[in-house]
């Protein structure tokens, strides 16, 4: 348990003795006893709970003590239960996210281009099996081609209109406009699309640039946080152009 747990788990203790009798105190060994928590938690808690105002308490020598819950403790139970259970929301909810965020797109791309699943899969096993800048440094590469791959399996020629020409593999900014235009008359939301591509393969450009250049005066090196970046960055893109492009289905 950690500390958050420990002092709900104190004050709610306190809590039921006090409806049994709000005068009494409790001791040190019977909290020990009842709640099992080790003797050094016990006091470092208490005494949090006590710099807080939550409870009364009286401390003897060899480090014993009597309590009992005051009035800001009882108001505070609630309160504290609900940020415990705020947090382990939100630390549930962003690995949730990515881990539907990549079935979701995983599904699709078996539809669309499994090749390109096969690359994400050999990613995967770099960052499982290796931990060294040259895997890390390929990653960036790998991921700018990906997109290459998944927006030259979307694109379809019926997107062009007039005399428009077909975009080649490496223009790929071009081909997300057409292809998102074919599915959504918001400018806006072709813009943002747009700035969010120029973000991402701008990162990876920019990690090729100093890949290839071989010197690093300034000591930078591509680290499993660019790597792991460049995949999260990929995945979220992918998602996000695949879930305009099933608008119509």
């Amino acid at each position: 348990m950690d500390d958050n747990q420990i002092r709900i788990l104190i004050l709610e203790f306190l809590k039921n003795s006090y409806d049994k009798n709000p005068h009494s105190y409790i001791e040190r060994k019977n909290i020990i006893e009842r709640l099992n928590i080790i003797g050094n938690e016990l006091d470092r808690n208490i005494k949090y709970l006590e710099q807080k105002g939550l409870i009364d308490a009286e401390w003897f020598l060899g480090g014993s003590f009597i309590t009992k819950i005051n009035s800001y403790g009882i108001d505070a139970i609630d309160n504290i239960k609900s940020e415990l259970i705020k947090q382990e929301i939100i630390e549930e909810t962003l690995p949730n996210i990515i881990n539907e965020t990549k079935l979701y797109v995983d599904s699709k791309l078996k539809l669309l281009n499994e090749e390109i699943l096969v690359k994400l899969d050999l990613i995967y096993d770099d960052l499982k099996l290796r931990d060294d800048t040259h895997t890390f440094s390929r990653v960036a590469y790998d991921c700018r081609e990906i997109l290459f791959d998944f927006t030259d399996a979307l694109f379809k020629e019926e997107y062009l209109r007039d005399n428009e020409q077909k975009p080649t593999r490496n223009q790929t900014k071009n081909k997300l406009r057409f292809i998102v235009r074919s599915y959504s008359n918001s400018i806006t939301q072709i813009n943002l699309i747009s700035e969010r591509y120029d973000y991402i393969i701008n990162y990876f450009n920019c990690l090729n640039d100093f890949i290839q250049k071989n010197a690093h005066p300034d000591g930078f090196k591509v680290t499993r946080e660019d790597a792991n970046s460049c995949l999260i960055y990929t995945y979220l893109f992918m998602r996000d152009i695949l879930k305009i492009t099933e608008l119509e289905e």
